[in-house]
């Protein structure tokens, strides 16, 4: 699909800023350590909370490409039919999980909307939006997944 390949560009486009971030600040606040003995404790928060994006933007790309390690040993040596079932299974699971981490993971960065970072004095609830705004990106391609897969299975099996 045109548009979720565009999402995808567009969430690895953003993870790759938050690391160039990450590397830009760490880079930073080791160098005034060692060169002016000097510490920006807000790079530090920032980094951090950067690198949180980072890995929830990347763990929604990696459902996308079903790139997620996975054990199919047990699947593989299943009969076909059992295979399918074993799918459908796997996907309610995952799609009932990333409901559960989206409502609950919003629920919470709305209370956390109420504190601020000690050094960067960011609103922590912006940090803790990752969770469900990632989630519903991962619930998208893995439901995008799941309907190509069963696109692509023979209907006489």
């Amino acid at each position: 699909m045109k548009i979720l390949d565009l999402l995808e560009i567009a969430i690895k486009s953003l993870a790759g800023i938050f690391l160039c971030t990450v590397f830009v600040l760490v880079t930073a606040q080791v160098a005034s350590r060692f060169i002016f003995n000097f510490s920006f404790a807000a790079a530090s928060e920032i980094s951090i909370y950067a690198a949180i994006w980072s890995v929830f933007l990347g763990a929604a790309v990696a459902f996308r490409g079903n790139r997620h390690i996975a054990m199919d040993f047990v699947k593989n040596a299943l009969p076909k039919r059992l295979q399918k079932f074993l799918n459908l299974f796997i996907f309610l699971c995952l799609a009932l999980f990333l409901a559960i981490i989206t409502l609950k993971g919003y629920d919470l960065s709305l209370r956390a909307m109420r504190q601020v970072s000690p050094a960067a004095g960011l609103q922590v609830g912006y940090v803790s939006m990752a969770m469900p705004v990632c989630s519903v990106l991962a619930l998208v391609f893995l439901i995008e997944n799941f309907v190509t897969q069963l696109k692509k299975a023979p209907e006489n099996d």
